[in-house]
């Protein structure tokens, strides 16, 4: 079955050998077996830049976990892969533990089909919404133009009511495109700075009480845009710092708990972000970055598209989950 199936297959034995490398995981990325049976992973992994691989067997290995899934961009000779990883604990019939076996799939194409669509609805909704303002605005300049040549008595009232609603519109299109324009930006590495993670807190209004170590704090932002914020922060770990650009990184209204940790084996900065709203829909687990999707009447749909940008802009990646006992947590890490 190892040999057949369709998904490639590496496992690792409990002394961190590779001891098995199938025909489709050779397939997938290009790399004979016998440049991986009985080698150590650690130095295959580092030779050939499976970075991916080397991240799921060390969280594997640090955080004793019996599974881990995750997802993300390679390079191998020159070639651009999309790689799902699916690893896994092995266990004999005593539960002692035999090692990890690495699944793996290449996505790289289902990511282009997924992109091209979601590309396809950017494209209908940025119609859309140009298309909507665009309407007022001309029946409210053809308006104008028609009292203007008839001399009405009513012009000044029409001429005040017509301008009005070109106002509002043409601020309402440039709100969109401003929305989309931060959505397509790229990150400019000229704006970036490096700051320590605790320091960046505080900079936003928190009174930490926390030093080395383990600590906490918690603060109260008020008279932001007339808005008020009630936050917690729980941080462990001795800080370095990481590479962020401080203006891209916002902040909006509610109550949520911010908790933060580093991660010393594989030098990431990890940041949670837990709310009590609402939560996340089963059904739009899927759709939560993809542009223009929202459940807000006055949402653009760009907003956690543009939060994904940004922490991919930075090299990180962002995962959302339900909070407990209610709400979202989003969690995002970033290299330091």
């Amino acid at each position: 079955m190892v040999e057949t199936i369709a998904a490639g297959l590496l496992s690792i034995d409990k002394n961190g050998l590779i001891t098995n490398f199938n025909p489709s995981g050779e397939r997938i990325l290009g790399l004979a077996a016998d440049r991986f049976r009985d080698r150590p992973a650690n130095e295959v992994f580092k030779e050939f830049r499976l970075d991916l691989f080397q991240t799921v067997y060390d969280r594997m290995l640090a955080d004793q976990r019996d599974t881990l899934a995750l997802e993300g961009p390679m390079e191998i000779d020159g070639r651009f892969l999309t790689i799902g990883l699916h690893g896994s604990r092995m266990k004999d019939e005593a539960n002692k533990d035999l090692g990890i076996v690495l699944v793996f799939e290449d996505l790289t194409e289902l990511i282009k089909a997924q992109k091209v669509a979601a590309w396809q609805e950017v494209a209908r909704r940025v119609a859309h919404e140009i298309k909507n303002p665009l309407t007022p605005i001309q029946l409210s300049a053809q308006r104008l133009r028609k009292k203007y040549f008839e001399k009405s008595p009513d012009f000044e009232t029409i001429f005040d009511e017509a301008t009005n609603v070109i106002v509002n519109e043409v601020t309402s299109l440039k709100h969109m495109v401003d929305e989309f324009s931060k959505f397509a930006r790229t990150a400019d590495s000229a704006n970036g700075a490096s700051v320590a993670p605790r320091r960046d807190q505080r900079s936003h209004g928190a009174l930490s009480r926390g030093s080395q170590g383990c600590g906490a704090c918690s603060w109260n932002w008020t008279k932001t845009s007339r808005r008020s914020i009630s936050t917690g922060s729980n941080s462990s770990g001795s800080w370095s710092t990481c590479w962020t650009m401080r203006s891209r990184l916002c902040t909006t209204k509610g109550r949520v708990w911010l908790t933060t940790k580093y991660d010393t084996k594989r030098r990431r900065a990890v940041v949670s972000v837990a709310d009590e709203g609402v939560g996340i829909a089963p059904e739009d687990q899927d759709k939560l970055f993809v542009p223009y999707f929202t459940r807000k009447k006055t949402g653009t749909g760009l907003g956690l598209a543009i939060v994904r940008r940004i922490i991919t802009d930075h090299e990180g990646q962002i995962q959302a989950s339900q909070n407990q006992p209610k709400g979202t947590v989003f969690t995002f890490e970033l290299p330091v």
